[in-house]
Protein backbone atom coordinates (compact mmCIF):
# COMPACT_ATOMS: atom_id res chain seq x y z
CA UNK A 1 0.00 0.00 0.00
CA UNK A 2 1.41 3.31 -0.98
CA UNK A 3 2.38 5.05 2.70
CA UNK A 4 0.80 8.10 1.55
CA UNK A 5 -2.48 6.64 1.52
CA UNK A 6 -1.93 4.65 5.08
CA UNK A 7 -0.87 8.26 6.24
CA UNK A 8 -4.36 9.79 4.97
CA UNK A 9 -6.17 6.94 6.40
CA UNK A 10 -4.01 6.80 9.57
CA UNK A 11 -5.48 10.20 10.23
CA UNK A 12 -9.18 9.80 8.98
CA UNK A 13 -9.18 6.69 11.35
CA UNK A 14 -7.55 8.53 14.44
CA UNK A 15 -10.36 11.17 13.97
CA UNK A 16 -13.34 8.90 13.83
CA UNK A 17 -11.68 6.45 17.10
CA UNK A 18 -11.31 9.47 19.30
CA UNK A 19 -14.48 11.14 17.81
CA UNK A 20 -16.23 8.40 20.61
CA UNK A 21 -12.99 10.62 22.92
CA UNK A 22 -14.91 13.49 21.76
CA UNK A 23 -18.55 12.91 22.40
CA UNK A 24 -17.48 12.46 26.42
CA UNK A 25 -15.66 15.65 26.06
CA UNK A 26 -17.14 17.26 23.42
CA UNK A 27 -20.92 16.39 23.34
CA UNK A 28 -21.97 18.02 25.52
CA UNK A 29 -21.13 21.30 23.72
CA UNK A 30 -22.51 19.80 20.92
CA UNK A 31 -25.99 19.17 22.53
CA UNK A 32 -25.63 22.80 23.88
CA UNK A 33 -25.43 24.61 20.84
CA UNK A 34 -28.90 26.96 20.78
CA UNK A 35 -29.71 25.44 17.23
CA UNK A 36 -33.48 25.99 18.75
CA UNK A 37 -33.36 29.46 19.10
CA UNK A 38 -32.23 30.20 15.29
CA UNK A 39 -35.05 30.53 12.93
CA UNK A 40 -36.02 26.67 11.39
CA UNK A 41 -34.47 27.92 7.83
CA UNK A 42 -31.24 28.22 9.39
CA UNK A 43 -30.04 25.29 11.86
CA UNK A 44 -29.44 23.06 9.27
CA UNK A 45 -26.52 26.08 7.74
CA UNK A 46 -25.61 26.73 11.59
CA UNK A 47 -24.18 23.40 12.12
CA UNK A 48 -22.49 22.92 9.34
CA UNK A 49 -20.94 25.93 10.09
CA UNK A 50 -20.22 24.70 13.39
CA UNK A 51 -18.43 21.67 11.81
CA UNK A 52 -16.86 23.40 8.81
CA UNK A 53 -15.46 26.07 11.55
CA UNK A 54 -14.15 23.33 13.64
CA UNK A 55 -12.50 21.20 10.91
CA UNK A 56 -11.04 24.37 9.68
CA UNK A 57 -9.26 25.06 13.07
CA UNK A 58 -7.83 21.47 12.79
CA UNK A 59 -6.38 22.07 9.61
CA UNK A 60 -5.05 25.55 10.43
CA UNK A 61 -3.13 23.83 13.19
CA UNK A 62 -1.65 21.40 10.87
CA UNK A 63 -0.34 23.78 8.70
CA UNK A 64 1.28 25.44 11.59
CA UNK A 65 2.71 21.42 12.22
CA UNK A 66 3.25 20.77 8.76
CA UNK A 67 5.32 24.20 8.41
CA UNK A 68 7.22 23.19 11.52
CA UNK A 69 7.88 19.48 9.52
CA UNK A 70 8.85 21.24 6.01
CA UNK A 71 11.89 22.85 8.31
CA UNK A 72 12.83 19.78 10.28
CA UNK A 73 12.97 18.01 6.50
CA UNK A 74 15.19 20.64 4.94
CA UNK A 75 17.18 20.80 7.95
CA UNK A 76 17.39 16.91 7.71
CA UNK A 77 15.92 15.97 11.00
CA UNK A 78 12.58 14.90 10.13
CA UNK A 79 13.45 11.24 10.10
CA UNK A 80 14.80 11.76 14.23
CA UNK A 81 12.10 13.25 14.93
CA UNK A 82 9.40 10.97 13.49
CA UNK A 83 11.08 8.40 15.11
CA UNK A 84 11.51 10.63 18.39
CA UNK A 85 7.69 11.09 17.96
CA UNK A 86 6.59 7.53 17.72
CA UNK A 87 8.70 6.35 20.88
CA UNK A 88 6.95 9.28 22.39
CA UNK A 89 3.46 8.19 22.01
CA UNK A 90 4.50 4.59 22.92
CA UNK A 91 5.88 5.75 25.95
CA UNK A 92 2.75 8.31 26.86
CA UNK A 93 0.71 5.66 26.17
CA UNK A 94 2.04 3.30 28.54
CA UNK A 95 2.35 6.06 31.17
CA UNK A 96 -1.06 6.73 31.27
CA UNK A 97 -2.43 3.30 30.18
CA UNK A 98 -4.13 4.17 27.26
CA UNK A 99 -5.86 7.29 28.69
CA UNK A 100 -6.29 10.46 27.04
CA UNK A 101 -6.58 13.68 28.90
CA UNK A 102 -9.77 15.31 28.59
CA UNK A 103 -10.84 19.33 29.26
CA UNK A 104 -10.10 21.02 32.18
CA UNK A 105 -10.17 24.42 32.78
CA UNK A 106 -6.89 26.20 33.17
CA UNK A 107 -5.44 29.48 32.10
CA UNK A 108 -4.49 28.34 29.46
CA UNK A 109 -8.17 26.89 28.29
CA UNK A 110 -9.80 29.92 29.54
CA UNK A 111 -8.77 32.22 26.87
CA UNK A 112 -10.88 29.78 24.27
CA UNK A 113 -13.84 28.77 26.55
CA UNK A 114 -14.67 32.50 27.73
CA UNK A 115 -15.37 33.63 24.41
CA UNK A 116 -17.36 29.73 23.55
CA UNK A 117 -20.08 30.61 26.61
CA UNK A 118 -20.56 34.08 24.89
CA UNK A 119 -21.30 32.61 21.73
CA UNK A 120 -23.51 30.18 23.21
CA UNK A 121 -25.81 33.13 24.56
CA UNK A 122 -25.74 34.74 20.79
CA UNK A 123 -28.09 32.08 18.47
CA UNK A 124 -26.70 33.91 15.29
CA UNK A 125 -24.24 32.03 12.41
CA UNK A 126 -21.61 34.04 12.72
CA UNK A 127 -21.41 32.21 16.44
CA UNK A 128 -21.85 29.00 15.30
CA UNK A 129 -18.56 29.33 13.47
CA UNK A 130 -16.69 31.04 16.07
CA UNK A 131 -17.89 28.46 18.36
CA UNK A 132 -16.55 25.32 15.86
CA UNK A 133 -13.24 27.14 15.71
CA UNK A 134 -12.71 27.70 18.82
CA UNK A 135 -14.08 24.25 19.63
CA UNK A 136 -11.47 22.88 17.80
CA UNK A 137 -8.47 24.64 19.87
CA UNK A 138 -8.90 23.44 22.72
CA UNK A 139 -6.57 20.73 23.98
CA UNK A 140 -7.71 17.12 23.46
CA UNK A 141 -5.65 13.77 23.79
CA UNK A 142 -6.60 12.89 20.45
CA UNK A 143 -5.74 16.40 19.10
CA UNK A 144 -2.35 15.94 20.16
CA UNK A 145 -1.60 11.89 18.99
CA UNK A 146 -2.86 13.77 15.11
CA UNK A 147 -0.67 16.43 15.66
CA UNK A 148 2.57 14.18 16.46
CA UNK A 149 1.69 12.67 13.12
CA UNK A 150 1.18 16.65 11.54
CA UNK A 151 4.47 17.42 12.31
CA UNK A 152 6.16 14.60 10.45
CA UNK A 153 4.26 15.45 7.42
CA UNK A 154 6.95 17.36 4.94
CA UNK A 155 5.15 20.59 4.09
CA UNK A 156 2.25 23.13 5.29
CA UNK A 157 -0.09 21.56 2.74
CA UNK A 158 0.06 17.97 3.66
CA UNK A 159 0.38 18.55 7.74
CA UNK A 160 -3.39 20.76 6.74
CA UNK A 161 -4.66 17.94 4.88
CA UNK A 162 -3.56 15.50 7.53
CA UNK A 163 -5.48 17.66 10.28
CA UNK A 164 -8.17 18.18 8.27
CA UNK A 165 -9.10 14.15 8.05
CA UNK A 166 -8.51 13.76 11.33
CA UNK A 167 -11.52 16.86 11.53
CA UNK A 168 -13.45 14.89 9.32
CA UNK A 169 -13.36 11.47 10.79
CA UNK A 170 -14.98 13.56 14.11
CA UNK A 171 -17.96 15.06 12.16
CA UNK A 172 -20.39 11.68 12.28
CA UNK A 173 -19.78 10.80 15.99
CA UNK A 174 -20.82 14.24 17.20
CA UNK A 175 -23.85 14.89 14.30
CA UNK A 176 -24.93 11.88 16.01
CA UNK A 177 -25.04 12.46 19.49
CA UNK A 178 -26.67 15.55 18.13
CA UNK A 179 -29.58 13.68 16.45
CA UNK A 180 -29.28 10.44 17.99
CA UNK A 181 -28.11 10.87 21.71
CA UNK A 182 -29.30 7.49 22.94
CA UNK A 183 -27.36 5.62 20.12
CA UNK A 184 -24.21 6.43 23.11
CA UNK A 185 -24.82 5.69 26.12
CA UNK A 186 -22.19 5.75 28.07
CA UNK A 187 -21.94 2.31 28.92
CA UNK A 188 -20.94 1.97 24.95
CA UNK A 189 -18.32 5.10 25.53
CA UNK A 190 -16.93 3.23 27.61
CA UNK A 191 -16.28 0.42 26.00
CA UNK A 192 -14.95 1.98 22.95
CA UNK A 193 -12.86 3.86 24.95
CA UNK A 194 -10.49 0.20 24.76
CA UNK A 195 -9.73 1.07 21.00
CA UNK A 196 -7.91 4.47 21.95
CA UNK A 197 -4.51 3.54 22.88
CA UNK A 198 -4.76 0.86 19.84
CA UNK A 199 -5.34 3.60 17.76
CA UNK A 200 -2.27 5.75 19.76
CA UNK A 201 -0.29 2.81 19.31
CA UNK A 202 -0.88 2.19 15.61
CA UNK A 203 0.18 5.69 15.08
CA UNK A 204 3.34 5.53 16.98
CA UNK A 205 4.37 2.45 15.13
CA UNK A 206 3.52 4.36 11.78
CA UNK A 207 5.61 7.07 12.71
CA UNK A 208 8.68 4.63 13.88
CA UNK A 209 8.17 3.03 10.24
CA UNK A 210 7.90 6.33 8.78
CA UNK A 211 11.74 7.78 10.28
CA UNK A 212 13.35 4.12 9.89
CA UNK A 213 11.92 2.96 5.92
CA UNK A 214 14.11 4.84 3.78
CA UNK A 215 12.63 3.66 0.61
CA UNK A 216 14.71 3.78 -2.89
CA UNK A 217 13.80 3.23 -6.47
CA UNK A 218 15.18 1.29 -9.49
CA UNK A 219 16.64 3.28 -12.50
CA UNK A 220 16.75 2.07 -16.20
CA UNK A 221 19.95 0.85 -15.27
CA UNK A 222 19.47 -1.07 -12.42
CA UNK A 223 21.02 1.84 -10.27
CA UNK A 224 19.22 2.17 -6.57
CA UNK A 225 18.14 6.14 -6.33
CA UNK A 226 17.47 7.19 -3.12
CA UNK A 227 14.39 8.61 -2.26
CA UNK A 228 13.32 10.91 0.52
CA UNK A 229 9.88 11.39 1.47
CA UNK A 230 8.67 10.84 -2.28
CA UNK A 231 11.34 13.16 -3.84
CA UNK A 232 13.91 11.47 -6.13
CA UNK A 233 17.22 13.01 -4.45
CA UNK A 234 18.62 13.04 -8.52
CA UNK A 235 15.87 14.94 -9.15
CA UNK A 236 17.16 18.02 -7.40
CA UNK A 237 20.31 18.04 -9.71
Amino acid sequence: MNLYILWWTAALTTGIVGSLHCVGMCGPLAMALPVGRLPRSQRGLAIALYHTSRVTAYAGLGLLMGTVGQGLLLAGLQRPVSIAAGLFLLLWTLVNRGKLPGLSMSPATRWVVQPMTRFLHSPTLSAFAGLGFLNGLLPCGFVYVALTGAITTENAVTGAVYMALFGLGTVPALLTVRFLPNLFPGALRRRFTLFMPVITVAVALLLLVRGVYKPTVIDETGREIPVCHGVRLDDKK
